[in-house]
């Protein structure tokens, strides 16, 4: 079905027309940002004949100049000192080698287009980024209207993103709305308050030593100013508890903080005992004079009780998203205002700010079938219904039980078990359970808690058992600890329920929730059922292959001795509905998987075990996968080259390790890139319920990557906000499938998803983020932990696998 959107692109009309110089040394070379570009930027007013026009600077080493400025020694004054600016010349980059971005390249080209894509972002950035004050290579820039408070010291900003992307044939930037959460800013000590939920500012003076390195970690490099002093914004390097009474040696005597600032400033110091801040490494500044610089981003995770409210904020229809972004390229008041732009102008570039229209096609869904019935998708709906349905091979369970941690009414909680019970009828679902309850602020016995009831089983039968957890709406350290209990521990499979989702146990809830990471997913799924499967086109080529999706997760900003987690997940049968999993840690940061071949040889064993249990004669031996369809996901577009030369070939030895030669199966290998802002909007009325344009819809012209085969998919139906499609690269491909092939394969695998009942956005499910689980000590997972209880400085990766623990639940799919 063809179908045409509008996309938050526009089209570079005329590249750039001039060379430009590109120098990348420039000393001194200042680790402070903002300190380069004054260096910079008083260079170019020194030596104003020659830096004219003015060049590009991205504040660290890279400089691109219209003119040919000599390299060699450049004296400018700092305050008042005179130093010497080095600045060297390294390259020329013409208009052709910006030509050359949208050309495919030869196997045996090795030019590198790394420094031409850095001269087109920064000629598009740096007029509106600096009009906003945030630095020129930023890829957002955000204002502070409409602006909302979150709580907790923080608050939501809406920006927007800029970035030039080669395409096929031409140059266009992508263009999007962005949100982000900010420092709020104004006085340092009303949000010193508001972080530590504290209404008096009586609180701030004797603070608990865990609430100090609270405060510490949360405000650690916040850039703060003092009104009434000539100082210039400065960053906060620490918090000092009563800082007005600390004491320093001042013109031969002991002066506290509070006497310097009163006798200096004449403004007295209305809270000597409260907590203050240190800038530099001597300076103690009361925190009642400090005020918070605005614009500076909140780079650490959301605090829990703000994400409901900044993801409110940021949930935009898509009708609304593409008017916001027309208006920032083209209306009133345009914040980009690229048509006059001095470095635009100069560089002789033209942009046409009218979103493209590309021609797109709707893939028609699969059938989803069941026990009982097939289910027919509708086109626009990208979802279907379990009502009445029987699971396609229920599972059987043995035994359960419920352990509670919420004060629930008996009858609601004894009506809603009741009704999961008859929602699993077919899984031969036990008698009432047992009921433990307990309490959350003591999670440790979350899980023995209900584990009596399981002993009194035979130990002789083999059985999988299940507790069911009821938790409030805020315990995520008791649903922690009940994990780690269960999958590392015990190896008894948990579901975990909070408060608010459950009570209304209404039928078709209860299969909805089973298929959507509640119950029945676990009674089924993850005790070796198969709630549906897909018929498609693609159905007799999957029934021969191993699907797999890799991804690695890594930690917060600054979090430098916490490790990156890797995780894997391959199918073992004809259906790509049983799936087993595995995860593993490696130094922070690091994108390729280090352990992938010990991964892909683990999978093979699964693989092979699972099909021998197909086999009609036990003693025979399973044929090998006939090809691999290998997702991974979270690898950007400079790392594509790196992942091919590095992760393939070790998916490749995995294989040659472990199958004959002649058996070898083909590998086709796709990155899934989701971290990307490229949106579609449907034109006219043609979109969903939601405003988003349909599931399955495919973009694979006009905007797609010039040296790899890919495409956009947006395989799920929207809910809310604006949907994101999935693009997908195809790194290699041995199989015979074709491209479109591959595309409608890929949308059919969506639907294989077992806790859903709705086609989601990627094929395969994700594993790297249930570190917490592994390890014992969840506390010290934290992005913030090292800095808040002083723990290890080095990264010690053999100590992290010391604590990272497989789980005995790996093939149970445990991950769901």
């Amino acid at each position: 079905m063809d179908y045409q959107v509008y996309t938050n692109s526009v089209r570079i009309v005329r590249s750039p027309t001039i060379p430009y110089f590109h120098y990348d040394e420039i000393i001194p070379d200042l680790i402070v940002r903002r300190r380069n570009y004054e260096v910079v930027d008083v260079l170019q007013h020194d030596h104003a004949a020659l830096f004219n026009p003015r060049p590009l600077y991205d504040g660290r080493k890279n400089m691109f100049c219209p003119r040919d400025v000599l390299s060699g020694n450049y004296t400018i004054s700092l305050g008042r000192k005179q130093v010497q600016v080095l600045i060297k010349r390294v390259s020329i980059v013409n208009p052709n080698d910006v030509q050359k971005l949208t050309q495919k390249r030869g196997s045996g080209d090795t030019s590198d287009n790394t420094v031409p894509l850095m001269l087109l972002q920064l000629l598009i950035r740096q007029a509106p980024n600096m009009r906003h004050r945030f630095p020129a290579d930023a890829r957002s820039f955000y204002i502070d209207h409409n602006s909302r408070e979150l709580g907790s010291g923080i608050s939501a900003w809406r920006g927007y993103f800029q970035s030039v992307r080669p395409v096929i044939g031409g140059l266009v930037i992508n263009v999007d709305v962005s949100h982000a959460a900010m420092y709020t800013p104004g006085h340092l000590i009303d949000t010193m308050l508001a972080h530590l939920n504290i209404r008096d500012v009586r609180g701030l003076e004797n603070l608990p030593t865990l609430e100090l390195s609270r405060l510490r970690v949360f405000l650690k490099g916040v850039n703060i100013r003092v009104p009434f002093t000539k100082m210039r914004p400065r960053p906060i390097s620490d918090v000092v508890p009563h800082a007005g009474l600390q004491e320093f040696d001042k013109e031969g005597e002991r002066w506290t903080v509070q006497k310097h600032f009163e006798g200096k400033y004449r403004n007295p110091v209305r809270f000597p005992r409260a907590v203050g801040v240190r800038v530099g490494r001597t300076a103690i500044i009361p925190a009642e004079f400090c005020v918070i610089e605005p614009g500076q981003l909140y780079r650490k995770k959301i605090p829990p009780n703000c994400q409901k409210e900044f993801l409110a904020f940021s949930t935009q229809k898509p009708s609304y998203r593409l008017q916001d972004i027309n208006r920032a390229l083209s209306g009133p008041g345009q914040l980009f205002d690229y048509e006059n732009s001095d470095y635009i102008l100069e560089a002789g570039m033209v942009i046409n700010t009218q979103p493209i229209s590309i021609p797109a096609k709707i893939i028609p869904p699969p059938k989803i079938m069941y026990r009982n019935a097939a289910e027919t998708i509708a086109r626009d709906k990208g979802a279907w219904n379990l009502l009445h349905k029987q699971f396609y091979r229920p599972a059987k369970l043995h035994q359960w039980a419920v352990a509670v941690f919420d004060n629930p009414r008996e009858d609601v909680l004894t009506r809603f078990i009741g009704e999961l019970r008859d929602c699993m009828k077919a899984a031969a679902v036990p008698h009432r359970p047992p009921i433990q309850t307990g309490s959350h602020l003591n999670p440790e016995d979350a899980g023995t808690l209900a584990a009596p009831p399981l002993t009194t089983m035979d130990p002789s039968v083999s059985f999988n058992p299940l507790i069911v957890v009821i938790l409030p709406s805020e315990a995520a350290e008791c649903r922690r600890k009940v994990k780690h209990w269960g999958d590392i521990q015990t190896n008894v499979a948990t579901q975990c329920v909070r408060k608010g989702k459950w009570e209304k146990a209404q039928n078709q809830y209860c299969n909805n929730v089973a298929l959507k990471r509640v119950y029945s997913v676990v009674i089924n799924a993850r005790l070796g059922g198969i709630n549906s499967i897909v018929h498609s086109d693609a159905s007799a080529f999957l029934e021969n292959c191993m699907v797999v999706g890799a991804d690695v997760g890594h930690p917060g900003p600054g979090a430098a001795t916490r490790p990156s987690v890797t995780g894997l997940v391959a199918s073992v049968d004809p259906y790509v509905s049983i799936m087993t999993s595995f995860a593993s840690v490696q130094p922070p940061r690091q994108e390729m998987i280090e352990d992938l071949q010990d991964m892909m040889m683990k999978s093979i064993v699964d693989y092979k075990g699972y099909r021998k249990t197909l086999m009609k004669d036990p003693k025979q031996n399973p044929p090998p996968p006939q090809c691999v369809i290998f997702y991974r996901d979270g690898v950007s577009e400079g790392e594509f080259a790196q992942v091919a030369s590095r992760e393939i070939p070790m998916i490749k030895a995995a294989f040659a390790q472990t199958f004959p030669k002649h058996l070898i199966p083909k590998l086709l290998f796709i990155v899934v890139g989701k971290r990307h802002h490229v949106r579609f909007f449907p034109q006219s009325d043609e979109g969903d319920k939601s405003g988003n344009c349909p599931a399955g819809l495919l973009v694979d012209q006009q905007i797609v990557n010039p040296q790899y085969p890919d495409f956009y998919l947006q395989s799920h139906a929207g809910l809310l906000g604006t949907s994101r499609p999935a693009h997908y690269i195809i790194l290699e491909n041995e199989t015979s499938l074709t491209v479109p092939q591959v595309q409608a394969t890929t949308f059919f695998l969506c639907h294989n998803y077992a806790s859903a009942t709705r086609s989601v956005s990627i094929p395969a499910p994700q594993v790297c983020g249930r570190m917490e689980f592994h390890c014992a000590d969840g506390a010290g997972l934290s992005d913030t932990a090292s800095n808040v209880t002083g723990a290890q400085q080095e990264f010690d990766l053999d100590y992290w696998k010391a604590m990272f623990k497989p789980s005995g639940l790996s093939r149970r799919m445990n991950f769901l």
